[in-house]
């Protein structure tokens, strides 16, 4: 369908009048009821009911209303795709540093490639304070661990496992007591960790409290502790601690991207389309 005819139906079924609807495309009215002409003509169906007092659509003129503002709206999306040197602007980006690794990596840099005027600013904190940080509007979008706060409406964008860690090579897993690296003591990390240690029949002894992951990184990769983390945030020269070593993974968690509802921008929408976009697809 001619997409210029569509637009003209549309003016024609907001303003209720064929003269205003002129007005409106910058075209004469015998101009647009040519138009219209041959949009019935290609359809093989009347639109409008002619001869009435008032302007009345047919029931294929109803029908084509709602199909004419979904073609117009998917043309219009097409084309934005491809005019990227004209998105640019700031859009930041909350980011738990648990998936700094996973996220930082490949999918900005694809993102800033394919929108090269576009700046992110990112904000590492934890999902309970990017979710407050959400509420006020000071971050836009924002990974958030379900579990770790409210959330919105935001759709899945990954799912990680928590799992125990150490040292590459190190054998700190095999003393007794197990020493261990914690956030705080009532984070889901630690009560996830010592629900599983009270299962092990384990003992253990905390050796590190730290309440940033570059210090529970630290305390594992200087071989002092062992602790847990997402598994998608392992770094060498940590590894990860299997089933074989004793540690069995501790839990599963969907990371949802959230979205400040009170703002809007077209970089926004971007972001969130390509994130969501590239995390399908690595699934």
């Amino acid at each position: 369908m001619n997409t210029d005819l569509l637009k003209t139906f549309l003016a024609i079924c907001e303003t209720k009048s064929f003269t205003a609807a002129a007005d409106r495309v910058g075209r004469t009215q015998s101009a647009i009821s040519l138009q219209m002409q041959r949009l019935e003509l290609s359809l093989g169906r009347p639109l409008f009911v002619r001869g009435s007092g008032t302007l009345e659509m047919t029931e294929h003129g109803v029908l084509l209303q709602s199909h004419a503002a979904r073609i117009l709206e998917s043309v219009a999306d097409a084309k934005a795709a491809f005019d990227v040197g004209k998105v640019d602007g700031v859009v930041v980006l909350g980011v738990p540093e648990d998936y700094a690794p996973k996220i930082l990596a490949d999918v900005l840099r694809s993102f800033t490639e394919l929108y090269p005027a576009a700046t992110i600013n990112l904000v590492l904190d934890e999902s309970r304070r990017l979710v407050r940080h959400l509420a006020e509007g000071s971050v836009d979008l924002a990974f958030i661990t379900e579990g770790e706060g409210p959330v919105a409406d935001g759709r899945v964008a990954f799912r990680d496992q928590i799992v125990w860690v150490g040292r590459e090579g190190g054998e700190l897993h095999h003393k007794d007591p197990l020493p261990i690296a914690i956030w705080d003591e009532n984070d889901g990390y630690s009560s996830r960790m010592f629900k599983a240690l009270a299962e092990m029949q384990r003992s253990y002894r905390t050796v590190v409290i730290s309440r940033s992951m570059t210090g529970l990184r630290g305390a594992v990769q200087s071989g002092i502790a062992v602790s847990a983390m997402m598994r998608s945030s392992i770094v060498p020269p940590i590894q990860e601690l299997t089933e074989f070593d004793g540690f069995p993974p501790l839990d599963e968690l969907p990371i949802r991207l959230e979205r400040a509802h009170q703002k809007k921008s077209t970089l926004m929408d971007r972001l969130e389309a390509h994130l969501l976009l590239l995390f399908k697809q690595t699934d």
